[in-house]
This record gives C-alpha cells, sequence and structure tokens, in this order.
C-alpha cells in the first residue's frame, strides 16, 4: 500500500481547511449584507447592494485566516498524532505504553542517557513496543528507519541530536545533517527482542556501542533479567505535568468549523425570510474615519471583512493560548543542569518504614494526597540538600493546596540508616516537621531500593546513591521521575517542575505560584567581577585582582557531619599566617540558597565561639558555587589573580586540613612551572636507572592488559609509583595530562609513572597519546580490574594512585588536578616520603 508522507498531513488539513473557510465566508455574505462605508468627511453611504456571486475578499480572507493560524507559534513537534515526538520534545526517553519497562529498566535507561549527554554523547530514546505507541502514524510499525526519519522531521525544531528508535525487528537512526550508514554499521551487530527485557537490553547495548563508535565510553548498567519481573506501562504524554494542548490543525479545524456554523445559522434565516417574504437581513456597521478634506478618496470596507479579521484575531489568540510554551520548553531541553522528569507509571510499590520519630509510616496511609518521595543520604553534603531544598519549594510555590501534598524522603546511605541518623539530617535542614524521613533494618531498606530501582552502595569509602525524585499520584500510582542534578542555581527551577507535577494531579489542578524560566542560570566564575552581600551587613567584592584568594564555601548544616564551629574557628589561625607570609587572604562563602531560612547564618555565626577574622559572603541564588564549580559543602577553592581556578578541596571527602597543610597546599598551588619542550625532556631523563629509562624509551605507547600492568609494577617495586587512570573521552583527564607530562620529566629519574588508559578504545587512546606526550606508556585496563590495584576501586576519572617505594598505596586523589604545584605536593608527600 503507497504511504502518504505523514508530514504532508498537516499541509493537506490546510488546503482543505482553506477550501471549507472559503465556502462559508461566501454564504456568509450571501446571507448578510454587512458593510462599512468611510468618506473623506465621514458620512455613511449607500449600503451595498446584494452581491451577484461571493466577493472577492471571501477567498483572500480564507487564505488570510490559513496564513495567520499556521504563522502563529505552533507545537515543536510537528506531529499532532505521534506520542513518541510529544514526549522527547521534553526528555532523553519516550518508552511506549506497549513496552512494558518496569519502573528499574526505565530509571536505569534514563540514567545512561543521562551520562551520555554528560560525556558529550547526547542522544534520545524511542522504544516501540506495537502500534498503539506510534498514535495516528500506526502505519510506520515495524518500520523503524521509516519511523527514525519520520520522528527525527517531527522533532527538528527543538532537537537535533542523534536519534535511536528501537522496535522489536530492529533499530532506527536519525541525526539531521549526518549519515546514518555508520550507525547502522555498528547497530547491524546488535540484536533486538520482543517483550520489556529484550528491547531495554538492545536499546542499552545499542547506546552504548553508537557511544563507544563515537568515542565516548559509558559507565555500564545492565542489569539482569529479574528486574524487569514487575513490568509498568509507560506513561502516555497526557500523563505528564504540563497540561494537554490542542495543536494547530486542531485549533485550525476549531475555527473553521466555527465558520460553517455562523454561515449554517445565516443561511437560515435568509432561507426562513425568502419563504415567509421577509425583508432580507441588513446589517451595517458604521465607522466615522475623518480623513483630510483635501482628500477624495473614497473608502469602503465590507463589513464581513471587519467581522473576518475580528475571527482571525481571535483564531491566532486561540492557537497561541493553547500552543506550548515553545521558549520554555526549549530552555527545560537546553538545561544540562535540569531533568525535565520522565514519565513513569504503575502502583507505585508500598512500604512500611520508621520516621524520625520513631514512628511506623506506610506509603498507602497518604492515599488522596500527591507524594513526593527522594532518596537521600542521611549524612550528604552534595546532592541531598538541593533535592531537599527543591522539595520544600515546591510545596511553598502550591500556597494552600501544599497542604494536598507530603514530602517523603527514605534514606539511601547503608552506613547511616539510625532514628538519629533521619531525625538529625531533618533538624539541621530545618525539615523535622515539614516531611517524613524514614529508615528501617538494612534489609527492609534494600527491598524498597530495590524496587524503586535505586543504587545505594559504598564505594572508595565514598557513599554512592540514585539521586530520585518520585511523583506518586492520590491514587498511589506512579507519575514522574526526576533526578536532582549538582546545580545550585536550578534547585528553584527543579522545585518548580515538582510542583508542577503535584498540580497536574490534584484536583481542579490548582496554579502554581511562581513563573520562573528553566533557562539554564549563568554562573558568576571567578573570572568575573561581582559583589555579595556580607553576613551582618556590607558586601564581599569577588573576582580578578591584584592577588590570589582563598575561599571556603560551607552551610550551616555541615555541622550534623563535622564540628564545623570549631573548623571555621581554626581558620582565623590561616588567616593570621597568610597575612604575615603574603598568601591569599580567606573569604568563607556561606550557600544561602540552601540554608533553611535566611536567618540561619547570622543566628549560626553569631554563636560561634569567637568572632572571624575574616569576611562571610552569602551566595543567595546558588551562582557563585557553581562559577567557583563547588561540588559539595564544605569546599576550598583557591582562585589565581585572573580568575583561575588554581586548587580545590572536597572536605567530606577529604577532610578537613590543619593550618600548616592548607599552607603547604596553598603554596604548592601557586608554585609556577612551565612544561617542558621535547629535548628538554630528554635532557632531564638523561641518565635514569635502567628499571625507569625503560618506562622512557615506551614513552607514548599503549601497552598489554590489567595483567601486564599488575607486572609491570611489580618489576618496578623499590621505586615510587605514580599512576594516572585516564580515558581519552574523559575531559577532566585531558585537562591534567600536560600536568603528568612536566611532573614526569621532573621527577623521572625517581619516580615511575604509568598511564592506565580506563574504559576507553585502544584507537583513540592511541590518537589521543600521539597528540599529548608524555615519558611513560599507558595499559588499557577498566574500573573493575583496577581492584587487583586498589582494592576499594575506581569510581571516577581521573583519579592517581600513589604507591611508595614498599608497594603500599599510599594515597588515592580522585578528580582533576588544576595545577602543577599541587600535583608537586602530592608527589612528594605520598610517592618520596615513604
Amino acid at each position: 500500500m503507497a504511504r502518504k508522507p505523514p508530514h504532508l498531513r498537516f499541509v493537506v488539513s490546510l488546503h482543505l481547511s482553506v477550501g471549507v473557510a472559503y465556502l462559508a465566508l461566501r454564504q456568509l455574505s450571501r446571507a448578510l449584507d454587512i458593510s462599512v462605508d468611510l468618506s473623506a468627511d465621514g458620512r455613511r453611504r449607500g449600503a451595498y447592494a446584494k452581491p451577484a456571486r461571493a466577493p472577492r475578499w471571501c477567498a483572500w480572507v480564507a487564505v488570510l485566516l490559513a496564513g495567520l493560524l499556521v504563522a502563529a507559534p505552533a507545537p515543536i513537534a510537528r506531529a499532532d498524532g505521534d506520542p513518541g515526538s510529544d514526549v522527547l520534545v521534553y526528555q532523553n526517553l519516550f518508552a511506549g505504553s506497549e513496552v512494558g519497562l518496569s519502573v528499574q529498566q526505565q530509571v536505569r535507561l534514563g540514567a545512561l542517557l543521562k551520562a551520555a549527554a554528560g560525556r558529550g554523547f547526547p542522544i534520545r530514546v524511542a522504544i516501540i513496543g506495537g502500534t498503539q505507541d506510534l498514535g495516528a502514524v500506526t502505519e510506520l510499525w515495524r518500520e523503524p528507519r521509516t519511523y527514525a526519519r519520520f520522528l527525527g522531521y517531527e522533532l527538528s525544531l527543538a532537537y537535533k541530536q542523534r536519534l535511536l528508535v528501537v522496535m522489536p525487528n530492529g533499530f532506527g537512526f536519525n541525526w539531521p545533517g549526518h549519515s546514518p550508514a555508520q550507525a547502522y554499521r555498528v547497530l547491524a551487530g546488535v540484536s533486538t527482542g520482543s517483550g520489556a527485557t529484550g528491547l531495554f537490553n538492545a536499546t542499552e547495548v545499542a547506546v552504548e556501542q553508537l557511544a563507544r563508535a563515537g568515542g565516548v565510553q559509558l559507565p555500564s548498567t545492565a542489569i539482569t533479567p529479574a528486574a524487569s519481573a514487575a513490568p509498568a506501562k509507560a506513561a502516555s504524554p497526557a500523563g505528564q505535568a504540563t497540561a494537554p494542548r490542542r495543536s494547530t490543525d486542531e485549533v485550525l479545524g476549531i475555527v473553521v468549523l466555527a465558520l460553517v456554523a455562523v454561515a449554517g445559522v445565516a443561511f437560515g434565516v435568509r432561507w426562513l425570510a425568502r419563504r415567509r417574504g421577509w425583508a432580507r437581513p441588513r446589517v451595517s456597521f458604521e465607522l466615522r474615519l475623518r480623513l483630510p478634506s483635501s482628500s477624495a478618496a473614497r473608502l469602503a470596507i465590507p463589513g464581513g471583512a471587519v467581522l473576518l479579521f475580528v475571527l482571525v484575531v481571535g483564531a491566532v489568540i486561540l492557537v497561541r493560548s493553547n500552543a506550548p510554551a515553545q521558549s520554555q520548553a526549549d530552555a527545560l531541553a537546553a538545561n544540562p543542569y535540569l531533568d525535565p522528569g520522565t514519565p513513569v507509571s504503575g502502583v507505585a510499590p508500598d512500604f512500611t518504614l520508621s520516621d524520625q520519630f520513631g514512628q511506623p509510616v506506610s506509603l498507602h496511609s497518604y492515599r488522596g494526597k500527591v507524594v513526593i518521595l527522594a532518596f537521600n543520604d542521611s549524612e550528604c553534603t552534595t546532592v541531598c540538600p538541593l533535592t531537599t531544598t527543591a522539595m520544600l519549594d515546591a510545596k511553598a510555590m502550591l500556597g494552600n493546596h501544599g497542604s494536598q501534598v507530603q514530602l517523603v524522603g527514605i534514606d539511601a546511605d547503608p552506613a547511616a540508616i539510625s532514628l538519629e541518623d533521619v531525625w538529625s539530617y531533618s533538624e539541621v535542614h530545618g525539615m523535622l516537621h515539614s516531611w517524613r524521613f524514614l529508615t528501617g533494618s538494612l534489609p527492609q531498606l534494600k527491598q524498597v531500593w530495590k524496587h524503586y530501582g535505586i543504587e545505594a552502595a559504598i564505594e572508595a569509602g565514598e557513599i554512592t546513591h540514585t539521586p530520585a525524585l518520585f511523583v506518586i499520584s492520590p491514587t498511589g500510582r506512579l507519575s514522574r521521575l526526576y533526578m536532582t542534578q549538582m546545580s545550585y542555581t536550578a534547585v528553584p527551577q527543579l522545585g518548580q517542575l515538582l510542583a508542577q507535577s503535584a498540580a497536574a494531579l490534584l484536583p481542579g489542578k490548582p496554579r502554581v505560584h511562581a513563573d520562573l524560566s528553566y533557562a539554564q542560570i549563568q554562573p558568576t566564575p571567578p573570572t568575573e567581577h561581582a559583589t555579595l552581600p556580607r553576613a551582618g551587613g556590607g558586601t564581599v567584592k569577588v573576582g580578578p585582582g591584584r592577588s590570589a584568594r582563598l575561599f571556603v564555601y560551607f552551610a550551616t548544616w555541615d555541622q550534623e557531619t563535622s564540628g564545623l564551629a570549631g573548623e571555621l574557628d581554626s581558620l582565623n589561625r590561616y588567616q593570621q599566617v597568610a597575612a604575615r607570609t603574603g598568601l591569599p587572604q580567606l573569604t568563607a562563602v556561606d550557600e544561602a540558597s540552601v540554608e533553611p531560612s535566611s536567618r540561619t547564618p547570622t543566628s549560626f555565626l553569631a554563636h560561634l565561639p569567637h568572632p572571624l577574622s575574616y569576611p562571610v559572603a552569602l551566595d543567595e541564588s546558588g551562582q557563585f558555587a557553581d562559577g567557583y564549580e563547588v561540588l559539595g559543602l564544605p569546599w576550598f577553592v583557591l582562585t589565581s589573580a585572573t580568575g583561575q581556578i588554581l586548587y580545590y578541596r572536597e572536605v567530606s571527602t577529604g577532610g578537613w586540613p590543619s593550618t600548616d597543610m592548607l599552607v603547604r597546599y596553598v603554596k604548592a598551588a601557586l608554585a609556577r612551572v612551565a612544561a617542558p619542550s621535547g629535548s628538554a625532556v630528554s635532557h632531564a631523563l638523561a641518565g635514569s636507572p635502567p628499571l625507569l629509562a625503560s618506562l622512557h624509551q615506551q614513552a607514548d605507547q599503549l601497552l598489554g592488559n590489567q595483567s601486564a600492568l599488575g607486572q609491570r609494577i611489580r618489576a618496578l617495586h623499590g621505586y615510587p609509583i605514580v599512576i594516572n587512570a585516564w580515558a581519552s573521552w574523559c575531559g577532566p583527564c585531558r585537562s591534567e595530562f600536560s600536568l603528568f607530562a612536566a611532573a614526569s620529566a621532573r621527577y623521572g629519574r625517581r619516580v615511575a609513572f604509568l598511564g592506565a588508559d580506563t574504559d576507553d578504545s585502544a584507537g583513540d587512546a592511541r590518537t589521543f597519546l600521539a597528540a599529548h606526550p608524555v615519558s611513560y606508556p599507558s595499559y588499557e585496563t577498566s574500573t573493575s580490574n583496577m581492584t587487583n590495584i586498589v582494592p576499594q576501586g575506581v569510581g571516577n576519572l581521573p583519579t592517581t594512585i600513589f604507591i611508595n617505594r614498599a608497594g603500599k598505596v599510599a594515597y588515592v586523589h580522585t578528580g582533576q588536578y588544576d595545577s602543577e604545584g599541587t600535583l608537586d605536593q602530592d608527589i612528594s608527600s605520598y610517592a618520596l616520603s615513604g
């Protein structure tokens, strides 16, 4: 059967609408004699006689009507019967209702796609399980390649990146401006299957293979088939937080039908008048327009044109009111720090746990209310406070209707699950009576985590968990899933998203008392001059200046996990040393954007044992924390006179530094070391011991696997070793690579340097090494195999491992080195000192 190109549906409907509108206007003009007569002196002339045929203005106005409707803002996705295009405008995953993915599977695929976007490989996925998932384009069932082209066209106004379609019989791929040939060669080796598990596995493997072919290595998120034991149908677009909207051709049809109805009434009156001998109805509008007396022009405008002009304007307003907020949709889709949410469905798994007061709480006890459910680490100082602040914002934005929303948290820290832990978090965040923070035995919690697809574990000594937020309807059904992003500026925006999702589920759909843009809020980096309010009054100026500056970001709720008051007091000593020796002066910044209230910082500072000798600024918007790349609190950051970040320290992982340690790190970060040239490297390494010289002879080479790396480490016993775990797809790894090139030349006669190319493709790694020369070889390995060297594993890249002369791991540095001085300090402290 020959198929009509799906994108012509709108064109066909437009042509039909113009024709019907013309006929309706013709009948209206014949039935009613409506005229406006304007002359130079403003006096009304005689009315028009009944036209013998439809006047020309009918055709012109019909075309004008259709033209204005087309020109009016339309929904971003052009298709009106395709649910995939409606969903993928706002988010990266559409799983049709016939696919039947479980909540866990939806969460994992969403995390995989989010990771891909974060590593520079944006891709959106449509999983189609049957004809119902295609809406009005059912003829494209089992035509994944055709549907991919169609869907790509539908989304092209809002999204122009990679698009993957998954059907039981194969894949479709679209990327505007790029040939899909290479993608189909990659996908040829991936098999698809039927059912939720088959489609899930195919999607996961396809995304990973496409990313790898594009030079991006994604973390493995594979789950066992048992994870799909409780299938949940994907939510339809109507179930999203946004209210349903009429499409452009729907509105056009409404306007045309209205015209037909008016013309029908007019025809009936005209027919009845003829049958009974009544005088033909005549309606006359008189508009007086005083023109210059010298003008002899006579302007006569048919009254029908005036009437239709009003109808056209009304139609345009109707289209505008029903079209989506295109700018908001574009902004939400483009904001990397704001998750637009993923529709989920099915009955929310029930549970019974204990709240912070020791009282039993079950999910079903909140039937009749919207539940916003978060999984939080009770000792978290990174993303969790952002989550809970957004939850409070959401409830506040609903006004009185906030009483119909219940905030619930479930502890996701396997090492801190006591009642005291959840009570303490609630108290320091000012939420003791604002939510229910639940805990239980570890087996109980693990069962709940499993049902909701939550990963909660201790990796490399740190707590990691899925930062998930579920919105649950008053009937106990899952509605939407959000993932909190590490951005302080995005917290109020996330709160508004949660409020809108909740409002869409409440009776009467109450108004959200907020009108925030979803556009990414630009942070204020240290390269920009700015002024912050100062705690207690006054202001603090930040930005480039005559000298470097040291900052410590904190929030009062850090009291839960450290002796915040005493640590801030001890920094008075650093300030004295800095004033005496010329080191950068210290400025503290309270992250007021996530404090319980605006009064909290001032009250806390007033109760310190001694006044602070350094200023405390207030970051009320989060723009400074984001601009200074703060990823948790407390957080030290050293900036140069020009605003470059030279050093940072996350206290939750590295601990509070002593004054002497802080002085050493600051001095090391300020050290200026020029990267050596090739000849300088050769000269510096001349005369190296044989074992180290053999490393230099293999400079820039990519050698064997993890086993070979282990053998090399054992062969180097007696020498300090620095192992840099990196990958060509890792941006921070690329940024710090030149620092290791310089350090390996400077210390290479005493220290053995090795590279560990982790979760990378050999071809990409060799290309990278050819462009970024270092004086040592690298070995192919993976994060899982690195446990042979570091028992706790390598969680993130880059990671640098320091092994002393005795062959013991002395220190593991996770994250990028920002200055040669800081790397030098660690080499001296952990490699050479052992």
